[in-house]
């Protein structure tokens, strides 16, 4: 089975970069969204998961800056910020708010991409090439198979893409509104309760953490969120 491409969305008002990045990125297990400038951008990192944000500093509207203080506010997601040549200032200011890298421009096709994975294996090792790992647990998205500790567990189709969702962004809270459409490709009703008993059979079928914590814990009045550690979380 082809793995899943990874997300990225890409924030710069350069179509003909977009429509580089597209062509390029796509033989290597990347799916690129494009954004030409900062408001769409911040809009659409909130709407939707991405593996890497590429944010340009140069946006017409709200600067690339802003856009980053901004989707900072919402999200850990992976940022690279492309700068001018020479600008340090540029790349000083991001770093020390919130960017993961930069890359100067103009710059190569290939250096990009090569940059991308650098953050992705240094920050989210576990998404590359489909293989995704949290503490003891392993899931591999092309073979379709889950362990825990090295012990198979076998998951429905279902349990599985929301134990994919939730451990690609360990920490980060998902309402079980969010959740439905994203698992079952429908609506949330007012009394709908598959998400719940979804995690509930996947508590039973993971077990607990070491310590004997929760890896998926409830946020009242929200939804659910995986917990890598064992750091307090309060549960419905």
């Amino acid at each position: 089975m082809t793995p899943t491409p990874l997300p990225l969305l890409l924030i710069d008002d350069d179509r003909s970069l977009a429509a580089l990045l597209t062509e390029f990125c796509s033989p290597f297990e990347f799916a690129v969204t494009s954004a030409t400038n900062g408001e769409e951008g911040v809009r659409l990192a909130r709407q939707s998961y991405f593996a890497l944000i590429v944010l340009d500093v140069m946006l017409p509207g709200i600067d690339g800056f802003e856009a980053l203080r901004r989707i900072r506010d919402l999200s850990p997601v992976p940022i690279l910020m492309l700068t001018t040549r020479g600008a340090a200032k540029d790349r000083i200011y991001g770093l020390e708010h919130g960017a993961d890298d930069y890359l100067p421009k103009p710059f190569q096709p290939e250096e990009l991409l090569a940059r991308i994975r650098s953050i992705l294996r240094r920050i989210h090792p576990r998404q590359v090439h489909g293989a995704i790992t949290s503490g003891d647990i392993g899931l591999n998205e092309s073979e379709r198979s889950v362990a825990v500790g090295g012990r198979p567990v076998d998951l429905t189709g279902a349990e599985f893409h929301l134990l994919k969702l939730l451990i690609s962004q360990p920490g980060i809270p998902f309402a079980r509104e969010e959740l439905v459409p994203r698992i079952f490709a429908r609506e949330s009703g007012a009394f709908d309760r598959s998400i719940d008993n979804l995690v509930s059979n996947l508590r039973k079928k993971l077990g607990p953490h070491s310590s004997g914590a929760e890896r998926i814990k409830g946020i009242r009045n929200v939804g659910y969120t995986y917990v890598a550690s064992t750091s307090a979380t309060e549960e419905t």
